[in-house]
């Protein structure tokens, strides 16, 4: 919903620019890494998939994490033979990160007017976590007012994640953006329909999407199961009993958020294979994953779809 006159967030806002950087981290608790640091004594072997048939190779599809630990090394050589094989490059959003675009963009779905405080919205068991996380990020309610309240989760995700070192310019993507030269890009969806499908859920679910990322930001767990160190391994079922986890337990939240995403992406791939494009797709490593990820979704129309080692 639009707040009367909010066309984008006010330029002076404490908030403005993790806004901005929401763009690029979108989504970052299903494929980022919390504080992890980068392992530095084993070769990555981050997951790629061939996608076939029995003309051939036809594309491939890696799950990425959007923001990295600087220095993070993740190629291989197949990844970067993957890249020269393919004709483009598709990703989540194909546009670069443009501040103002996504700044605006979040501006003009974000408000609604007479909302209570967003500490005042959470379960009484979660109030304490919003106390520690509006502590630890130096935040308080005045800084949400009005604002809807998977806006205000996708902002602490983004400055929690700031806050541990996490810049979107040192993800996957723009080092995809950079090594793919001058074929094209081309995206799977828009910074103002990823948005619109936070706005679209309902408030019992924006309530239970604020309070586990008010839970997990608290919680500021490292440990060896986080997602950098499962993606690093080329570990999918792992990343994928991850992905059951948090707001991604609740069915109606994966629903939106995953599920039917994932569907509506794997009719866009099949369509463009089927069409002759030779793509190297590149999304979030919770879409690859488990039983609804692309590699299982692609598989039911068709195309072999084969791990590659």
């Amino acid at each position: 919903m639009v707040h009367p006159g909010a066309a984008m967030m006010r330029a002076n806002s404490p908030l403005t620019r993790p806004l901005q950087l929401l763009a690029a981290l979108l989504l970052v608790a299903l494929a980022a890494c919390g504080s992890a640091k980068p392992p530095t004594d084993e070769a990555p072997k981050v997951a790629l998939w061939q996608i076939s048939d029995n003309t051939g190779v036809h594309g491939w599809l890696l799950g990425t994490v959007h923001s990295l630990p600087r220095g993070t090394q993740w190629r291989r050589p197949a990844i970067d033979g993957a890249i020269s094989g393919a004709d483009r490059l598709v990703l989540e959003i194909g546009e670069p990160l443009n501040p103002q675009v996504a700044g605006e963009a979040l501006g003009k779905l974000a408000f609604t007017p007479d909302l209570p405080p967003p500490s005042e919205r959470v379960g009484p068991k979660f109030r304490s976590d919003m106390a520690r996380v509006y502590k630890d990020l130096s935040l308080n309610d005045a800084q949400f007012k009005d604002q809807e309240s998977w806006a205000v989760a996708l902002q602490i995700a983004a400055i929690g994640g700031l806050k541990q070192g996490m810049e979107p310019d040192s993800g996957v993507e723009p080092e995809l953006r950079k090594v793919i030269g001058a074929k094209p890009i081309t995206g799977l969806e828009t910074i103002d329909s990823q948005f619109g499908i936070f706005d679209a859920l309902p408030p019992r679910a924006q309530t239970v999407l604020l309070e586990q990322v008010a839970h997990e930001a608290a919680d500021n767990r490292d440990d060896d199961k986080d997602m950098l160190a499962l993606w690093l391994r080329g570990d999918d079922l792992g990343i994928a009993h991850e992905a059951q986890t948090g707001f991604l337990a609740d069915p109606e939240l994966r629903a939106a958020l995953l599920t039917r995403r994932n569907l509506a992406w794997a009719d866009k791939i099949n369509a463009m294979l089927k069409a002759g494009a030779k793509p190297f797709i590149a999304v979030g490593a919770a879409h690859v994953a488990g039983v609804d990820g692309l590699p299982h979704l692609l598989e039911a129309r068709g195309w072999l779809v084969k791990r590659v080692y």
